[in-house]
Order: C-alpha cells, then structure tokens, then sequence
C-alpha cells in the first residue's frame, strides 16, 4: 500500500456497504506517476446510503430521484471521486447502471488477490470490462498488510484471461495499459491488443488489412521484464509495433532480486523499439531502466538521446551513464534543450551527471519534480524551480543537506529516507539540517528503516509552519506510544497541518522502500477539521493484530493546547 494513496484507501472504505475489491483509485505506479486530483465543488452534496430515495436540493425542495434527469445525474459522477460514486451506485439498479462507466473507468488491480478476484469477475461478466479506459495490474504483490496469507498467482493465466476479453472486443475504449508482474507477457498478447488477428486467422481471413483493432485508443503502454524475458528480446517483437504512442515504459520487475553477473551488461535493444519511440511524435510519457538493484544497467539506453518529442512531459531513465564524465555531454544538453516542455525526470539506480548536464536539466523552464540521489544534484546550480524532490538515498542521521541543495524557497514537496539506528546523532538535528533551508514546505514525506520519534519529529516541523500535508512511515516498535495521542501532539503544536498519516511496518530496507513492497503493521489517517472555532482531529486508524485479526476504527477527538498536553 502506498502511503500517499492512504486517504484514498481509508476513502473508499468508510460504508459497510463498499465491499467490491474492484474500486480502487489509482495509485502512483511508477516513478513518475502522481495520484490525480479529484474536483470538489462546495455547493453539491450527495446522499449516498443505499437506502437513499431521494436528492435534496435545499430543505424546503425535494426532487425524487425517478425525475433526475440522467444527464444531471452524470455531471454529478464527474464531481465525485471513485468512493462516493461506489455508494451512490448501490442506492438503485438504475443508478448502478448509469455510475458503471465512472467506476469501471479506472482499474488498479494492486496485488495479488486483487488481481485474482477482478479477473475472475471480468471473465464472467466480460461486458464491465468495456468501460475500462486504464488498466493497471500487479499480479504477486502482496496487499500491504503484515502476516496477510498471499497466495501466488499464475501470471499465465492473467495474461490468458485479458488475450481472451480483448480478443472478443470487450476492451474497446482501452487507452492504457501498465503490467507490473514478474516476467513479460507473451508476445502473442501485444499482437492482440493491436488486432483481433488470432480471432480473423482462425476464421479464414488471411489479410491483416481486413482486421479491426481491438484497442484502437491504446496509446500508452507499459511492462516489466523479469530475469527469464530480460534479454529475450527480438527485433520483431509484437510489443515494439505499437504506433503513435503517448506513452511507454520498460522496466526490470522489482519482485525478484538479482545482479548483472549471469547476464551481458548494457546490451542493445532492438532497432525496432526505437523506431517505434521515435516515430511516436506525440510522445508525453517515457520510461526505460534496465537498473538491477544498482550493480548495472542491462541495456544500453544512449540511443534515447537521439529522440525528439516535442510534448516529452515525464521522462525516467536507469544508469545511462555510470560517471560524471563530460564526453555525453553535448548529446546530453542538445536533447534536454529539445524538450523545454519537462516538467518530471527521475534518475534511477547510480546514473551520474557531469556538472555540465546537470545544469542543463536544472535549467529545463518547466521542469518542477525531480527525483533520484542527493549526489547528482550537486554542482548543478541553484535549484530555484524545481517544487518537488523525491531523494531516493538512503541517509544517515548526520546528513547535511544545505551544503548540496542549498536554499530551496520553492520547494513545496520532499520525500526522504533515513536510517536512525545510530544512536550518536539526534533525531531532532537531522530535521534541523533537513528542513532548515525549506520553509515554505507544504507536503512532506519521511521514510525510516528503524524506529522514529513522532514527537523528535512534531519538533522539527516548526521549521515548515505552512506544512499541510505529512506521511511517516517507520519500524514498529513493541509497547510505543498509542498513535491517537502521538497525533494529537503533531496536530497540536503544527497549526496549519491539514492531515497527515503513520504507518508502522516491520523491519524492512531501502531496496523495499523504492519498491513500496513492504507490509503494514497499522496505519493511521488523520484530518484536522475546524468545527465551531475549535480543532477536531478525524481518526481513522486500521492495523493487523498479532493473530492475524484486522481492526478499524474511527472517531474524532478535540485539538487542545500545546501547553495542556
């Protein structure tokens, strides 16, 4: 579970009546990605209990819901977020029928029994599948929750079940596709997303010319490549003879762990590929890393800086480069200056920049998010645009970050991670270094690999007075502090934090981190909320007991004082 999408989570969850494992939003999946933002108008309200019979517009008016027309009905979809549009559908049949295409319209089947009961759903009832725009699907990833019972799933079989739905044309309106699983799908599956070939072939029809494309709006794909497909590839590959992409990513899966040494190192990819990529003028989103847990690069990913896409809006690459020589740094510069429309890169595994390249994609006018190691950012220059860094080193307490980052008076967003075991260096100290160059923070995100201080942490965060949202998440520790009251210290001495969310996990470490695979031991969600001139703090707390029992709870409690705590 991600611990961004926590609110989300907690979200979708909150009738007894929403039991569908289907309905959830996307959550970022890649290291790009951003977990959109729902429209929140303050003048529509919705009954949403499945007893519900009517809408009210104001108390003295009543309109029964048989005279809604559908069109008003359907703008009210728009406005909600996959949750509430869930409960409302529940109220009616005709209300099912008429939210179905706002709750089918994005599908993230996260992990594995998600993805296990989904596909069965969609094999029998094929007819939802037709209102799938994106699909995302992690098969053998377990559901975020500590001593869960996960059983492994044929990934075979996935790939089977989705050949067969998109083959009878039950995915039509398919405009993404992201596969997160252990090995690359079968070629014959790439094929059949472009065409219904197989079906044509098998019915005597021997020209392509006459098929009909099964996803005729798929223009951003995805995969990752396990250690069986990682070199696999040939030129005439199915998955290199999309067209008119918007979007493609190539990645090694994070399941499994294993190093370069059995394998050629930056091996070519197919010319197709690239063909594919630079014909692909409309392209938005770009991802290629072929990292192994930092020891390599499987391949050799400089032709991408023959490519020239004038939308290139994301772009996330793995160990191009494993120096900070300047011999790239003319193709280097040439390609960042060719796409002045990037607004997100990421720098995956150990990839290094000369002094010069980093200051030319400091230097990008729209670039605002970045994220890789603290090192390459250093003599790249004052990062003066940039409102959002995610570091993906693993820091000691003793950390000093203004020396390399410098004063950074835009930055609204910061994900660290820290490791706290030695005991030497104060906690208090590390937030000090941390934040102490970074006022205007509005969003902050602190991962440990050990026990962390919610109230060391309350402390340092009046360095950020305008921090709105904060996510921790530590080791959880035997006999700590109850969570409610650690949040009601955090809520009490930071005024203006708006929610903030921890969660606790087992001993885990930094490659689980930039996976997001490791388990929850409980998890808290909290919203501060301002009801009649007071501070009350909205709880909503779940966990998983040491008999692998699961509990939730949720209730509110009154802000006090600093100085009454």
């Amino acid at each position: 579970m991600n611990a961004r999408g926590a609110s989300k989570f907690f979200g979708s969850r909150n009738s007894k009546n929403v039991k569908s494992p289907l309905f959830h939003s996307v959550e970022p999946t890649g290291p790009l990605e951003q977990v959109p933002l729902t429209r929140k108008p303050s003048n529509l309200s919705v009954i949403s209990s499945s007893t519900a019979t009517s809408l009210y517009w104001s108390s003295s008016h009543q309109y029964h819901l048989e005279n809604i027309p559908d069109d008003v009905l359907r703008e009210i979809a728009n406005w909600c977020n996959p949750a509430t549009n869930l409960r409302v559908s529940l109220a009616c049949k005709r209300l099912a029928i008429l939210f179905r295409p706002y709750l089918y319209n994005s599908v993230d089947l996260a992990y594995t029994d998600l993805c296990r009961a989904g596909l069965k759903v969609f094999s029998q009832r094929p007819t939802l599948t037709r209102y799938i725009k994106i699909l995302i699907l992690k098969p053998n990833r377990n559901s975020g929750w500590t001593k869960s019972l996960d059983k492994s799933i044929d990934e075979v079989w996935i790939i089977d079940v989705l050949q067969n739905i998109a083959s009878q044309g039950d995915l039509p309106l398919l405009t993404t596709f992201k596969w997160y699983g252990k090995e690359l799908p079968k070629d014959s599956f790439w094929l059949t997303l472009r065409t219904q070939w197989v079906l044509y072939l098998l019915a005597g029809v021997q020209s392509r010319n006459h098929c009909p494309i099964s996803c005729p709006d798929l223009r951003n794909i995805g995969t990752s490549v396990g250690q069986r497909t990682l070199q696999a590839f040939k030129s005439d590959d199915h998955l290199f003879a999309f067209r008119n992409l918007t979007g493609f990513h190539l990645f090694t899966q994070v399941l499994e762990r294993w190093t370069m040494f059995n394998y050629q190192m930056d091996r070519d990819l197919p010319e197709t590929l690239w063909e594919m990529l630079f014909h692909s003028q409309a392209l938005e989103e770009l991802t290629l890393d072929g990292t192994c847990f930092s020891d390599a690069n499987a391949w050799n990913l400089k032709p991408v800086f023959s490519g020239r896409w004038p939308g290139l809006r994301r772009l996330a690459l793995g160990n191009v480069f494993y120096d900070d020589s300047t011999d790239n740094d003319d193709s280097v510069c040439k390609f960042l200056q060719e796409h002045p429309n990037l607004q997100q890169i990421s720098s995956m595994g150990n990839m290094s920049y000369s002094p010069t390249a980093m200051g030319c994609l400091l230097s990008l006018p729209k670039l605002q998010t970045y994220r890789g190691r603290l090192q390459q950012l250093k003599d790249g220059g004052e990062l003066t645009q940039i409102r959002n860094i995610i570091l993906t080193d693993w820091f000691s307490p003793s950390a000093n970050f203004g020396d390399i980052l410098g004063d950074l008076h835009h930055l609204e967003s910061l994900t660290v991670c820290v490791n706290f075991v030695d005991d030497v260096h104060s906690q208090l100290g590390f937030y000090d270094r941390l934040l102490e160059k970074c006022s205007p923070l509005k969003y902050l995100e602190i991962s440990s690999t050990s026990w962390l201080s919610l109230r060391e942490l309350s402390s340092g965060l009046r360095l950020v007075p305008d921090l709105r949202t904060l996510t921790v998440t530590r080791v959880h520790k035997m006999n700590s502090n109850n969570l409610t009251k650690s949040a009601l210290h955090i809520a009490s001495q930071n005024l203006n934090l708006r929610e903030f969310t921890i969660r606790d996990v087992p001993v885990w470490d930094h490659l689980d981190q930039l996976s997001g695979i490791f388990r929850t031991k409980r998890l808290g969600h909290y919203t501060v909320q301002h009801e009649h001139g007071e501070r009350v703090l909205s709880v909503q707390e779940v966990g998983v007991g040491a008999l692998r029992q699961h509990y939730r709870r949720s209730f509110s409690r009154l802000v006090k004082d600093t100085q009454h705590l």
